[in-house]
């Protein structure tokens, strides 16, 4: 009977270690069924960034249109992008019904971890069109497959935002949530 008990504990034990499988060890490309993702990991410090390979914006600076002058927002200078309206509003209480019903079948395990999501959204329409996610590599957001992270991607894909005259001026609009789903 212990015999029976011990074998059972060690099956489950490794039930668990193979559920969770941390997909984003290495730098590599995802080539899934009509999309390809992108993981760009970090050695070093073990961040990883995730995203669609056709973002033009990954990796590019926010910059004035016309000019090779970097935008960054700062304390000192800070004006907003987005102008507060229904669209914001309704973005942000949607967003986060997006990132939760994405989650929906990871309930708990996320518990304590927040997930980085970059948007940038396009200065000539106000739509969001690329989204990044940015996740340490000891989290559980590592064992969470690209289909996941997809579907959220595709949800967030074309919510539009009330843009101020100043981020018409830019090549993009750079905005970031640190999300834990609920």
């Amino acid at each position: 009977m212990k015999n029976i008990f011990i074998l059972i504990s060690l099956l489950y034990n490794v039930s668990l270690a193979i559920a969770q499988t941390n997909y984003y060890t290495t730098t590599k490309t995802f080539n899934e069924q009509g999309y390809i993702y992108q993981c760009d990991v970090d050695t070093e410090s073990g961040d990883i960034n995730l995203y669609n390979k056709n973002n033009k914006w990954t990796y590019i600076k926010q910059m004035k249109k016309g000019t090779n002058t970097p935008f960054y927002v700062t304390p000192e200078n800070y004006t907003p992008l987005y102008v507060k309206d229904k669209n914001e509003t309704y973005n942000d209480s949607i967003f986060k019904v997006i990132v939760n019903n994405a989650f929906i079948n990871y309930k708990g395990k996320m518990k304590g971890w927040e997930l980085t999501i970059i948007t940038y959204t396009d200065s000539e329409t106000g739509r969001i069109s690329e989204v990044l996610f940015n996740f340490a590599d000891f989290t559980p957001y590592a064992t969470i497959p690209v289909s996941v992270y997809r579907e959220i991607e595709t949800k967030l894909i074309g919510l539009k935002f009330t843009l101020t005259p100043l981020a018409k001026t830019l090549n993009y609009v750079y905005q970031w949530w640190a999300i834990e789903p609920k």
